[in-house]
């Protein structure tokens, strides 16, 4: 019996929630994974879990024994980063998830950069703009837009702010006239705004009186689209719209009363702190994109 596999087998079924999402993680079979999980309630004479064909939850005892084999596999991972850490160069898989925009234009380029630098290292990059959990899914480093979650088991590093501008079209502004204060754009057509976004910028009924643009959509590339054919004002993230703006596809407004950035983290988790390869790649990510 390989006790510390059992013991993995069985930290991977409770924090992802069933037999399943532990195989899917492990790359083994359901079967294999109950396998496992018998062999372990076998040799200590107890059960650990109670299981339904909807849900499984832990046994007082099965709770006690989870607590035990977190801290004696932190402790095996610790002991194997300790040796790693002698490494002068990083190697091995880093897992990145990040907003789509943010991704493609930002951490998409870092990425490419950084495995050119280290060639042993290879990197996922997961595109999502969803939250993700980072204790229950497969994620190394969460780079995130907004506060980070207040959780004593995950520490947030700061990087470079999240500039966001309102721009239009020339074609538009030329046939409707510039916004000069906020409150110009209840007389505007906007397209698809972000209340969050408006929320931080202006009073909370400012958001109530905006005008919208015959135009909506959930995507961004489409809103971006049709405020360069002239259906009115976007307010995005600057490194969205800068080649649009370099190009004169579109033109800032509203300069003298700027949207506020919204700060941008790398998040991960406090037990994986003390591994060479995220200690390698956070620096990297910080001295590349260093908080304003």
């Amino acid at each position: 019996m390989n006790l510390f596999l059992n013991m993995s087998v069985f930290v991977h079924i409770v924090e992802l929630g069933s037999l399943n999402g532990a195989a899917a993680a492990l790359n083994i079979s359901p079967t294999m994974v109950g396998k496992h999980l018998k062999s372990l309630e076998d040799h200590l004479r107890t059960q650990l879990l109670n299981r339904t064909t909807r849900r499984i939850a832990l046994t007082s005892s099965g709770a006690e024994y989870y607590q035990h084999c977190k801290k004696v596999l932190e402790l095996i991972d610790e002991g194997e980063e300790r040796i790693k850490n002698t490494q002068l160069t990083p190697y091995g898989p880093v897992t990145l998830s990040c907003p789509e925009i943010l991704g493609i234009k930002r951490i998409l380029p870092f990425s490419l950069d950084y495995m050119q630098r280290f060639p042993d290292v290879q990197i996922h990059l997961s595109l999502a703009d969803r939250l993700i959990d980072l204790m229950r899914e497969d994620s190394d480093i969460a780079i995130r837009i907004g506060r980070p979650p207040e959780s004593t088991d995950i520490i947030a590093r700061p990087l470079s702010a999240y500039e966001i501008v309102a721009c239009a079209s020339p074609s538009y502004l030329k046939k409707q006239g510039y916004p000069r204060v906020p409150e110009d754009l209840f007389n505007h057509s906007c397209l698809s705004l972000n209340k969050t976004i408006l929320d931080e910028w202006q009073p909370p009924h400012f958001k109530e009186k905006i005008r919208q643009s015959r135009l909506s959509s959930d995507s961004s590339e489409a809103i971006r689209l049709g405020a360069i054919a002239g259906m009115g004002v976007i307010i995005q993230s600057k490194i969205f719209l800068e080649n649009d703006i370099n190009q004169g596809l579109l033109v800032p407004i509203l300069e003298d009363h700027p949207l506020p950035a919204r700060e941008v983290n790398a998040l991960y988790l406090r037990s994986k702190y003390r591994s060479a390869r995220m200690n390698f790649i956070l620096n990297a990510l910080c001295a590349a994109f260093p908080p304003n």
